[in-house]
């Protein structure tokens, strides 16, 4: 199984990869800016699906300390992954910026259909920067329905990033744990 998990991984970080290029020449946030992320993780909804890369990092890589900080986090919380002091990390609030989930991929610069109507989905900071390159902006739910074509049911069930970091950690450490045994298993 875990031959099943490493191509899901690589199909979303393929479609990470994509979805990138399709946004690279576009405006982006401001360095360090943290804005849109320093929220309760129930305002930002993801899939199990878009943390597998992630957990798989962490799993593969043993970091006991993120996996246990993980699993006593809620989605009243701030995301697990946000680091709000710009002085530990002046580039950007997410400690796994390459791990980031698809929603906080495309919150900056992706579009949604709303009553017949491009809505553009970004921060209040960038919506009227972007207003005028509307017509460059990558389609959310294509994305979303790539997404439901790697693992419709991996992918179907929205969840705060909390929770949906956690259970993809779960999924993942079905499959991972008997080849790391410190990783361990709580009994009930």
């Amino acid at each position: 199984m875990t031959e099943r998990i490493e191509l899901l991984r690589k199909k979303v970080l393929e479609l990470y990869r994509y979805l990138d290029q399709d946004q690279k020449n576009l405006i982006a946030c401001t360095a360090g800016c943290r804005v849109c992320c320093d929220t309760e993780a129930f305002n930002i909804e993801a899939t199990v699906l878009e943390f597998l890369p992630l957990a798989t990092h962490l799993i593969k890589t043993n970091q006991l300390e993120w996996i246990d900080l993980i699993e006593r986090a809620t989605d009243d919380d701030r995301c697990v992954l946000f680091q709000p002091n710009a002085e530990l990390k002046p580039e950007g609030g997410c400690l796994f910026h390459e791990f980031r989930p698809l929603v906080c991929r495309l919150f900056g610069a992706s579009f949604t259909f709303r009553k017949n109507q491009r809505q553009i989905l970004a921060c209040r900071l960038l919506r009227n920067r972007i207003q005028g390159f509307v017509d460059l902006l990558p389609n959310a739910e294509q994305y979303h329905t790539r997404l439901l074509s790697i693992d419709f049911f991996l992918s179907r069930d929205v969840y705060g990033v909390n929770t949906a970091l956690r259970k993809a950690i779960e999924y993942v450490g079905l499959y991972y744990t008997p080849k790391y045994p410190t990783l361990g298993t709580k009994s009930a």
